[in-house]
């Protein structure tokens, strides 16, 4: 629970990540490797993909055990990501201990139907994971194209959700907006699931005079009440413009108030990686303490009310 305006709220953590070691890809040529300090190998490029503090770039369930004594949180997403590699045999362990704490997805690769048959088989039916994540600049594939329907239909078969990384940056297979429409438009019962807002080139320092493509995003909800979104990762979105309490992050928030989205929207970090440019303590803080156009029942939906319908079915 965390107490906010003297009222103790539900609170989950609907985006964080741990993993053994990271061993994950980026598109078909790029991998990223640990090395140490927060340093990784991708692309063959060194970078500070973490803190220094992150000495042998683990990020064990023992760390994200101690947030969640130190922040109260009372569930947490764990979402595998390509980036640092299929964690299934380290994640199955964390939940056979707590099933009610904690959830995951699987991440298959749509480019090969096969192989995507098989993960899916795997990870919604034998593990039961709530859904798929794909990385649309990571592992890109033609979501409109007939030949590519499997990808979408297997989900419906199990009742999961479609989570989609729709990209942070203004590559080709960033932010393919036209065509999650169009999947939303075609598959009416489709549960999906777009984190960081669908990035919405909130990058982009001009987007944040009306925040068009934010607005475009949310325009799913007409046409498919069963999208949510979550919040996680904005600080490291607008860190070349902005700062903490991250005014930006109550700027967009009031245009998902007046897109009429709170209801479909979740609080989440997308941590260790968000620790490069703020706290975990300054992300729960810019919205707890720094918004105060959200109502409590509001508050108490984005904090943990949505997530706790959508992940954990409560």
């Amino acid at each position: 629970m965390i107490n906010v305006r003297g009222k103790d709220m539900l609170f989950i953590e609907a985006h964080g990540h741990v993993w053994d070691k990271i061993d994950g890809r980026r598109h078909d040529t790029q991998t990223n490797k640990g090395l140490s300090y927060g340093k990784t190998l991708m692309g063959g490029k060194e970078i500070q993909f973490l803190p220094p503090e992150f000495i042998d770039c683990r990020c064990p369930i023992e760390l994200m055990k101690a947030y969640e004594e130190i922040y109260g949180f009372d569930k947490v997403v764990l979402l595998q990501t390509p980036c640092y590699g299929e964690q299934y045999e380290y994640i199955n362990e964390i939940i056979s201990k707590e099933p009610d704490r904690y959830v995951t997805v699987g991440i298959p690769n749509p480019q090969i139907k096969e192989s995507y048959l098989e993960t899916a088989k795997l990870c919604l039916g034998d593990y039961k994971y709530k859904g798929l994540k794909f990385e649309a600049p990571d592992i890109p594939f033609d979501m409109i194209a007939p030949e590519n329907s499997f990808v979408f239909e297997e989900i419906l078969k199990y009742d999961a959700y479609c989570v989609m990384d729709l990209g942070w940056g203004d590559g080709p297979n960033d932010y393919p907006i036209d065509d999650m429409l169009e999947i939303a438009r075609r598959y009416p019962d489709l549960k999906i699931i777009l984190p960081h807002l669908g990035i919405s080139r909130l990058w982009d320092p001009k987007e944040h005079k009306d925040y068009d493509s934010l607005k475009k995003t949310l325009s799913i909800l007409e046409i498919n009440e069963n999208v949510w979104f979550d919040l996680s990762g904005i600080p490291m979105l607008v860190k070349e413009f902005d700062e903490y309490p991250y005014p930006t992050m109550g700027n967009i928030l009031k245009v998902v108030k007046e897109q009429g989205a709170i209801p479909n929207l979740m609080w989440g970090s997308d941590m260790p990686t968000v620790f490069t440019v703020c706290s975990y303590q300054h992300h729960i803080d810019c919205v707890v303490k720094h918004c105060d156009f959200l109502t409590d029942d509001e508050l108490e939906s984005i904090l943990g009310k949505t997530a706790n319908k959508v992940w954990f079915g409560k």
